[in-house]
C-alpha cells in the first residue's frame, strides 16, 4: 500500500526554517508554496545549514475498506519511530526555493500558513490522483530543533476516505558526513 504523502516534504522543509531572524513572522493566506516560500526568504527566516537527524513516527492511519492484511502490516509500523538524516547545504540555507518546500508543481497550496516566534500553524490542499487531500501542521522551533504534528485527511487509494497522524522532530546535528540518507531539504 503507497500512502500518500505528497505533502510531507513541503512540511518537513517547512520546519527546517528556524534560525536566525527568529522575531520575524511570516503570515499568508490562499497562496501557492512558491509565493510562501518567497516570503520567507524575502522575511530573512533561515535555518541552519549542515546535518539534521530526524524523526518520524506514524500516530493513526484509518482507511475505509482497509483489507484486514493491509491493517495488520499498518498496526506494525504504528508507533514505531522512523530515522532518518538529511543535508542542508549553506546555499540551500540562503536561497530555499519553492522545490524546496516539497511541490514545485505547485498541487499544493497553503489555505493558511503563520511562522514566527518558535511556532508554526499551517494548513495545505493538495491534489492528487485520487482527490484532494488536506494537511494540517503544528509545531514549534528553535534554531537547532524542531517537533511537529501533522494530520492529513482525504482520499487514498481507490478514492476511500483516509486519515493519518504523524509526529516529526529533528535536530541540527552538526557538519554534513556525506553519509546522510538524503541531500537537500530536511527528509
Amino acid at each position: 500500500m503507497r500512502l500518500p504523502i505528497l505533502p510531507i516534504l513541503a512540511l518537513s522543509t517547512a520546519l527546517t526554517l528556524a534560525g536566525c531572524g527568529s522575531g520575524k513572522t511570516v503570515t499568508a493566506s490562499n497562496e501557492s508554496v512558491s509565493d510562501v516560500a518567497k516570503k520567507v526568504a524575502d522575511a530573512g527566516l533561515k535555518f541552519t545549514p549542515g546535518r539534521w537527524d530526524s524523526t518520524m513516527k506514524f500516530v493513526k492511519l484509518e482507511m475505509d475498506g482497509m483489507p484486514p492484511e493491509a491493517k495488520a502490516m499498518m498496526s506494525k509500523v504504528m508507533g514505531k519511530d522512523r530515522t532518518y538524516s538529511s543535508c542542508l547545504t549553506k546555499e540551500e540555507a540562503e536561497k530555499p526555493d519553492a522545490k524546496f518546500f516539497g511541490q514545485a508543481d505547485e498541487r499544493c497550496k497553503y489555505d493558511s500558513f503563520a511562522m514566527g516566534g518558535g511556532k508554526i500553524d499551517a494548513k495545505m490542499t493538495c491534489k492528487a490522483q485520487q482527490g484532494s487531500q488536506t494537511m494540517t501542521m503544528q509545531g514549534n522551533y528553535t534554531p537547532e530543533t524542531y517537533q511537529m504534528t501533522m494530520a492529513i485527511n482525504g482520499q487514498g487509494p481507490g478514492g476511500k476516505a483516509m486519515s493519518m497522524q504523524m509526529e516529526v522532530s529533528a535536530k541540527h546535528t552538526g557538519e554534513c558526513t556525506g553519509k546522510e540518507d538524503a541531500k537537500g531539504g530536511t527528509g
